[in-house]
């Protein structure tokens, strides 16, 4: 398996990974994950030239921030989450970052796929810092989680 920056087309097969993941992504989220893949740096996991994950990430404030990642349902839990995060932490340590950052539901929300979510940030060395109630009616609270690499 490959982790390269990704294509325009890399792109359009990320977005259909993430548009069948719907336990994690809906309407709204895929919209705005269109435009911030327009907006910062995506890379993609492949293997024999098909993707089969995705994540999306910026810096803001002296802070690396993973903004989105997701891997095709039926490759989840064989390890490639773990390898674009670890590309992620590379590459941030290359920038000169000590942390990376992650917002997502809170534990206090017992949806099983983000129950899922935050285990495995949890198991990869992240830790919660904050928790942020929403700034929009409608919209889910959201915890900051923190890796420091």
């Amino acid at each position: 398996m490959k982790i390269t920056k990704a294509t325009k087309n890399d792109k359009k097969e990320a977005l259909k990974i993430a548009n069948d993941l719907k336990d994690w992504f809906n309407k709204e989220g895929l919209k705005n994950m269109k435009i911030d893949f327009e907006l910062n740096s995506v890379v993609v996991a492949k293997e024999d030239k098909q993707v089969l994950g995705f994540l999306c990430y910026t810096s803001y404030c002296g802070k690396m921030l993973l903004m989105w990642m997701g891997i095709k349902k039926e490759k989840q839990r064989k390890g490639i989450g773990q390898q674009l995060l670890k590309w992620l932490e590379n590459e941030s340590k290359k920038l000169g970052f000590t942390s990376i950052e992650v917002e997502t539901l809170p534990d206090e929300d017992d949806y099983e796929p983000y129950e899922r979510t935050r285990s495995f940030y949890y198991k990869n060395g992240f830790e919660r810092i904050l928790y942020k109630k929403a700034r929009v009616e409608g919209w889910d609270d959201q915890i900051v989680l923190e890796k420091k690499i």
